[in-house]
C-alpha cells in the first residue's frame, strides 16, 4: 500500500460507517471519534505528525472506570487499521456481559454478609444501578474472587484487609465501615463502594514510574516488557535517551500478537524518528538471546532476525524473569547471587530468574528457571492448579518452588513476586522446616515486577552495546 494512505484510504469515514445496534457513533471533531454504548465508551483520537497519522484506541468500562482496551499505531496499512478496529469492536460489545458491577461481601461465616447483601440488591434495584451483591465465608474469598470487581469485608474481619489488599492488587478491597455495618445502611454502603471505586482507578492512572536503569546509558533503546495472564495481555514500553525516559505507555488487549510490536516500534519511530536499540523482555524459553519459544505449542520465532531485517535496529531478546533479576540487581548492587520468582496469581506454576556472580545463568538453550519441568512432579497435596487459590496451597507451592533453587545455587537473596504470599515470614519460616536459617537469603516482597523487567532488559541492552562496541 501506499505511504500516502490517507489520500486512498480515509480511516475516519469508514469508521462512521461502521453502523451497529450495539453502539452510537459520535463524531466529536475530525480528530476524535467516539463508540457509545451504555455498559462502555471506545475513544478513537487521531493524531497527525507531519504526513502521518497515529490512531489511539481507547475503551473505559462504565461501570468502574477501568481501561479495558489501550494500543496505538501508525495509519499505514488498510486491513491491519481495520483489523485492529474489529478487535477494539469485539472487546466493548463483550463488556456487555460484564456490565453489572459485582461486588462481594464476606464475613466470618457469610450469614450477615448474606442478609446486607439482600438488602443491597434491593437498593441497587430501586437506584436504578445495575449492582450485585452475593455473599461468601472469608474461607471462600479467594476460590471466587476472580468474578467480582469490588471485595467488601465485614468490620468482625477487619484483620485480613491488608493481606487481601496485597494479595488482590487490581481488585478494590474495602472494609465495611462498623456504622453502615451494624445499621445495615445499604444506600449510604453503595455510595461508600461508588467514592472508592472513582479514587481507586485514578490513583491507577496517576502511577508514577520508576526508574532503576544503569547511569552510563548514553544510547537510544526502546525496552519492551510482555506480561500475560487468563484475562488480558499487558505490553509495557519505555523509551530512554541517555537515561531519561521520554516516552512510555501500556498497551492492554484480551490477547497478544506479533503485530502488537510492530505497532509499538512504528508508532515510537514515527513520534522520535530514531532507535539505537530494541530490547524485548518476554515470557517463555528464549533461545540465543534472539529467539522466543511459544509456550502454547513450543515453535520457534526468531524475533531477533525478523525485527532486525524489518528495522535495520539491533534487537535483544531475553527471558523477562530473567530481565527482572537484573532490574533486582541494580537496586541492590549488594548481592551478588540473586533469585527472582515469580508466581502470578492463580498460575499453579511461576518462574525464576537466577544471578550467580553477578551475572544471568541462562543454562542451556535458555532452560534455567524453568521450574515447571519439576515442581509438578514433586510431592503436593492437591494439584498445582488446585493449591495456587488458597493461601496454604499458594505457600506450599512457593516453598516447594524455592527449595531446589536455594539448596542448589545458595542465592544471597530472594526478590519473590507472588501476590497469594506477600508475607516474606510465612515463605521464610516455611522454609526454616526444611533448611536451617543460617543459610537461608534475605526476602524481598515484589508488589510489581514490570519496572524491574523494564529496567533490567535497558541494563542488559546497554551491556550488549558495550559488547558489540567491543570488537
Amino acid at each position: 500500500m501506499s505511504e500516502n494512505i490517507a489520500l486512498k484510504f480515509d480511516f475516519r469515514h469508514w469508521i462512521q460507517e461502521q453502523v451497529h445496534e450495539e453502539y452510537d457513533i459520535v463524531l466529536e471533531n475530525n480528530n476524535h471519534i467516539q463508540l457509545i454504548t451504555e455498559y462502555g465508551d471506545a475513544s478513537i483520537h487521531f493524531i497527525e505528525i507531519e504526513d502521518n497519522t497515529i490512531v489511539e484506541f481507547h475503551i473505559t468500562a462504565k461501570k468502574d472506570g477501568a481501561t479495558k482496551f489501550y494500543l496505538h499505531f501508525e495509519l499505514n496499512d488498510e486491513d491491519h487499521a481495520k483489523q485492529l478496529f474489529y478487535e477494539m469492536v469485539e472487546t466493548l460489545i463483550h463488556l456487555k456481559a460484564e456490565k453489572t458491577l459485582q461486588v462481594l461481601l464476606s464475613c466470618s461465616a457469610g450469614l450477615t454478609t448474606s442478609m446486607f447483601a439482600e438488602n443491597l440488591n434491593s437498593v441497587a434495584e430501586m437506584a436504578g444501578l445495575d449492582y450485585h451483591f452475593h455473599a461468601v465465608s472469608y474461607l471462600s474469598i479467594y476460590e471466587v474472587v476472580e468474578n467480582y470487581d469490588v471485595i467488601l469485608i465485614a468490620p468482625q474481619i477487619g484483620y485480613m484487609l491488608k493481606r487481601l489488599k496485597e494479595s488482590l492488587p487490581n481488585k478494590l478491597v474495602l472494609q465495611i465501615p462498623t456504622a453502615m455495618f451494624a445499621s445495615y445502611d445499604a444506600l449510604a454502603t453503595i455510595q461508600f463502594v461508588q467514592k472508592e471505586l472513582e479514587a481507586f482507578h485514578e490513583s491507577e492512572e496517576n502511577v508514577k514510574e520508576e526508574c532503576i536503569c544503569c547511569s552510563q546509558c548514553d544510547q537510544r533503546i526502546l525496552s519492551i516488557v510482555l506480561l500475560t495472564n487468563k484475562a488480558q495481555t499487558r505490553i509495557y514500553y519505555r523509551l530512554y535517551d541517555k537515561d531519561n525516559i521520554i516516552d512510555s505507555h501500556l498497551i492492554i488487549k484480551p490477547s497478544m500478537n506479533i503485530y502488537d510490536l510492530y505497532d509499538i516500534i512504528d508508532t515510537v519511530l514515527l513520534k522520535h524518528s530514531y532507535i539505537d536499540v530494541i530490547g524485548i523482555a518476554t515470557p517463555g524459553i528464549v533461545e540465543d538471546n534472539k529467539q522466543l519459544r511459544n509456550p502454547g505449542d513450543g515453535k520457534l520465532i526468531d524475533i531477533h532476525n525478523d525485527f532486525e531485517k524489518k528495522y535495520n535496529i539491533k534487537v535483544f531478546v531475553y527471558n523477562n524473569a530473567n530481565a527482572a533479576t537484573v532490574g533486582f540487581s541494580l537496586e541492590h548492587p549488594e548481592y551478588q547471587n540473586i533469585v527472582f520468582h515469580t508466581q502470578p496469581f492463580g498460575f499453579g506454576v511461576g518462574g525464576q530468574g537466577v544471578l550467580i556472580d553477578g551475572k544471568i545463568v541462562r543454562g542451556k538453550n535458555g532452560i534455567t528457571g524453568e521450574i515447571r519441568y519439576f515442581l509438578r512432579r514433586m510431592q503436593l497435596s492437591d494439584e498445582a492448579n488446585k493449591l495456587a487459590w488458597t493461601q496454604q496451597g499458594a505457600l506450599e507451592l512457593i516453598t516447594k518452588s524455592l527449595l531446589p533453587t536455594i539448596a542448589i545455587v545458595g542465592p544471597d537473596a530472594l526478590a519473590i513476586y507472588a501476590p497469594m504470599t506477600p508475607d516474606m515470614n510465612e515463605i521464610k519460616n516455611a522454609l526454616k522446616s526444611f533448611i536451617s536459617e543460617e543459610f537461608l537469603p534475605e526476602f524481598y516482597c515484589i508488589k510489581e515486577p514490570s519496572s524491574y523487567m523494564l529496567s533490567g532488559i535497558t541494563k542488559l541492552c546497554v551491556d550488549y552495546l558495550e559488547r558489540e562496541n567491543e570488537f
